[in-house]
C-alpha cells in the first residue's frame, strides 16, 4: 500500500511495510480499523460547477495555460473531475442578468453560446461529464415579484409555461451535443437571495414536480429533488412521491452544517436513491496559504461526512475565480480551488485543490466505500474498495500530531499524521516518487 501525504505543492510516495494485526487483538492503543468487506453506496465522483464567470475567465487564458487548467481538474493526472453543474439561466456568477425567453416569446440559448457551451465543449473533447442543471429563477414575467432576483413564487398559471420552458433548455443543449442527465428545479428554494433567486414551498414543488414529470416521460433526463441544505433534509424528503419514476435522487448543499444522520436515514430508507451534494464553497479572503488551509480542511470535513453517510458524489461550486474572489454581482465573493493570478495570465492550484485532490484521485467512480471505526472524534476519514484495489484518506482535525494504528483486514500500519494534515493510503496506483501534483 502506497502512501500520499500532502504538503501544498506536491505529494510524496513510499511504501509501508506490512504488520500482522493479529499481534495487536490484545491491545487498545489508538486504532484505525477499516472494513473492506463491509461496504456501503456506490460513489460516482467529483466535480466543479461551470458557471458564467468561471467559463469567462478560462477563455482569457492564453491557449497554454487552458491546457493545463484542463488537465488539471480533468486529466488523470489532475483532479479526474466525473461530474460537473451548471445553471439554467443566470445566478449571481453570470456576467449579466438573462433568460431564454426572447422579445417575440419564443426561445433562445444565444447567451450561453458565448462562454458556458464552447466550455463544455472543450471539456467533452476529454470525457463525456455526468451534469446536473439547476435554475436559479424562471423568467420574471411569470413570477409573483415580477423580478428575477428577491425570492418571489412562480405564479401557478405558469406552471406549465415553465416545464416547456425547461424541456426547450434541455432539447436545446442536446442540439449543441451536451446531454444533461439530472435537472434540479429550483437552486435553494427556500432562500430569498439579493441574486436570482425564487422561493418554493415543498407543497409548490409537489405540484409543479407533477407537470414536469410528465413533460419528461419521454426524455431521458431524471429530476434531483431540494437542491438546498442538509437540515431537515430527511423530513423534506419524505414529503415527496419516491414512487415516481421520475426522481432518481437529492440534491442538497452543504452552508448550514454537515448534518450526516440525514443522510444517513435517507440512505438507510432509500438504497437506490442517488443522493448528491450539488454545492458548497467558503467566503473569500486574500490569498493566505495558513487561512487557505483552514477551508481546505473544511472542505474535507464535509466531505468525509457525507461520503460516510451515504453520499454517491460531490460538486463543488466555481472551478475558477479571479484573485479577489470573483466577478460577481455583489460584493461578497467566493473561493475556488483554482484562481487567477493577480494579471489574470495564469492560475495557481489552492490548498482546496490538493485537499480535494485526496478524493478526487483515488476515489473512482464505482468504488464503494467502506465502513471504518475510530479511536477518536477529531481524527476523520472515509475509505473505499474497487476491484481489489483499496484507499483510505485519515484528516487530523486536531492541534496535536497522532499516532496510530491503520488496521485493515490483517494487515497493520503503523503511523504519525501530523496536526490538521491529511493523508491517503492506495494500493491501486503505480506511482513513481517524482510524480507531481
Amino acid at each position: 500500500m502506497k502512501k500520499i501525504e500532502t504538503n501544498i505543492l506536491n505529494h510524496m510516495y513510499w511504501e509501508e511495510s506490512d504488520v500482522s494485526a493479529t499481534t495487536y487483538l490484545n491491545e487498545e492503543w489508538n486504532i484505525i480499523e477499516v472494513y473492506p468487506d463491509k461496504t456501503s453506496q456506490k460513489w460516482l465522483g467529483m466535480g466543479g460547477s461551470i458557471t458564467e464567470v468561471s467559463a469567462y475567465l478560462f477563455q482569457q487564458l492564453p491557449l497554454k495555460e487552458q491546457e493545463e487548467f484542463l488537465n488539471a481538474y480533468y486529466g488523470e493526472q489532475g483532479l479526474n473531475y466525473q461530474l460537473g453543474r451548471i445553471a439554467i439561466g443566470s445566478n449571481d456568477f453570470s456576467l449579466s442578468d438573462y433568460t431564454y425567453l426572447t422579445d417575440q416569446n419564443g426561445f433562445s440559448i444565444e447567451n450561453d453560446q458565448k462562454f458556458i457551451l464552447p466550455f463544455l465543449k472543450r471539456i467533452q473533447q476529454r470525457k463525456t461529464l455526468t451534469l446536473v442543471a439547476s435554475p436559479w429563477s424562471p423568467p420574471a414575467c411569470w413570477k409573483s415579484n415580477e423580478s428575477l432576483k428577491n425570492g418571489g413564487h412562480l405564479l401557478k398559471e405558469y406552471y406549465h409555461d415553465y416545464a416547456k420552458y425547461l424541456i426547450h433548455f434541455l432539447k436545446s443543449y442536446e442540439k449543441e451535443g451536451i446531454f444533461l442527465p439530472f435537472l434540479t428545479i429550483q437552486n435553494e428554494p427556500y432562500a430569498n437571495q439579493p441574486w436570482e433567486s425564487c422561493l418554493f414551498t415543498i407543497s409548490e414543488q409537489k405540484e409543479f414536480l407533477e407537470i414536469l414529470s410528465e413533460e419528461l416521460k419521454n426524455s431521458q433526463t431524471n429530476i434531483l429533488l431540494w437542491d438546498h441544505n442538509k437540515e431537515n433534509l430527511y423530513r423534506i424528503v419524505k414529503e415527496f412521491d419516491l414512487d415516481n419514476p421520475k426522481i432518481k435522487g437529492v440534491a442538497f448543499h452543504n452552508y448550514n452544517g454537515i448534518h450526516a444522520d440525514n443522510l444517513a436515514l435517507i440512505r438507510e430508507e432509500n438504497p437506490n436513491l442517488l443522493l448528491l451534494h450539488t454545492e458548497g464553497c467558503c467566503g473569500f479572503s486574500p490569498y493566505q496559504e495558513e487561512e487557505w488551509l483552514k477551508d481546505a480542511e473544511y472542505y474535507l470535513v464535509d466531505l468525509i461526512f457525507d461520503m460516510t453517510h451515504g453520499c454517491n458524489g460531490y460538486i463543488d461550486w466555481n472551478i475558477l475565480l479571479d484573485n479577489n474572489g470573483g466577478p460577481r454581482k455583489i460584493e461578497e465573493y467566493c473561493k475556488s480551488p483554482i484562481i487567477l493570478n493577480q494579471s489574470g495570465t495564469s492560475f495557481i492550484k489552492t490548498p482546496i485543490y490538493y485537499y480535494l485532490g485526496h478524493i478526487a484521485r483515488y476515489f473512482p467512480p464505482d468504488m464503494k466505500i467502506c465502513k471504518m471505526n475510530f479511536y477518536r472524534p477529531d481524527l476523520l476519514g472515509v475509505a473505499g474498495i474497487k476491484d481489489d484495489n483499496l484507499s483510505i484518506v485519515l484528516l487530523n482535525i486536531s492541534n496535536e500530531d497522532l499516532e496510530y494504528r491503520l488496521v485493515i483486514s490483517n494487515e497493520c500500519i503503523t503511523d504519525t499524521l501530523k496536526a490538521h494534515s491529511i493523508v491517503t493510503y492506495s494500493d491501486s496506483l503505480n506511482l513513481k516518487k517524482d510524480v507531481k501534483f
